[in-house]
């Protein structure tokens, strides 16, 4: 239920009460939310003051305007980047090292990989196959690998059933793909890379969570030391 504003803050106060109101009503992506004439009259705020409100929730990512007929508010899809963006921004602005960086990805890949052996499905282990086939493709290029590296955590992150170690998961890797130079990287790399994610998908399909634990902690614990190695900033 929405309700009238009285306090001096009304933009926070509308902000707030609108992410209850979405979450509450199990609002989905996509459904309409009041227009605004009607949000004006519930909290007895002008228009301005409404779209003040609505442009911070656009903003992060909460609702859409559309304009033009048909137009109005909705839910948003969902823009888990603008989330991204500001954790890397904070980790920017706060220098957080590549240490700290690889010692988070050790810790969450580790409980991932656990998970992913007793949870994923053949329909899980057939995914992450197929990305594996794509790195091991003789003409991928160094963007390509990155790109299917990404897919293949990711794809793991969601073969441990956790949405939330999913999104993490996606957030950090994305975050590392900006931290880390891949330029200073020697190709020597890249196959030990593929030996490191088969080593992973075959613990995961024969269901062995600690093989399947130690085949990442192998596989991130090398690449931390190539990376260290050719790299003088790291």
């Amino acid at each position: 239920m929405l309700d009238p504003v009285k306090n001096r803050r009304y933009t926070d106060h509308i902000v707030e009460q609108l992410k209850e109101y979405i979450l509450n009503q199990q609002l989905g992506p996509g459904e309409r939310l009041p227009s605004e004439a009607e949000l004006c009259e519930t909290f007895n705020v002008s228009r301005g003051t409404i779209r003040e409100a609505l442009h911070m929730l656009e903003h992060d990512g909460v609702v859409c305007i559309k304009k033009g007929p048909g137009g109005g508010m909705f839910v948003s899809e969902g823009n888990f980047f603008q989330v991204i963006e500001s954790i890397f921004y904070a980790l920017r602005w706060e220098q957080i090292s590549f240490e700290s960086l690889m010692e988070t990805r050790k810790t969450l890949e580790d409980r991932i990989a656990r998970l992913a052996a007793r949870r994923a499905t053949k329909t899980d282990i057939g995914e992450l196959g197929a990305i594996l086939k794509k790195m091991e493709a003789p003409d991928t290029d160094h963007v390509q690998f990155v790109q299917y590296d990404t897919d293949f955590h990711v794809c793991l992150a969601k073969a441990a059933k956790n949405k939330i170690l999913e999104m993490f998961m996606f957030a950090v890797k994305e975050l590392h793909n900006r931290v880390v130079d891949y330029e200073a990287l020697h190709d020597d790399l890249f196959p030990v890379a593929i030996r490191f994610h088969r080593d992973i998908c075959e613990a995961v399909g024969r269901k062995q969570p600690e093989e399947a634990a130690a085949a990442m902690l192998a596989h991130l614990e090398y690449f931390e030391g190539h990376y260290r190695k050719n790299n003088k900033n790291g």
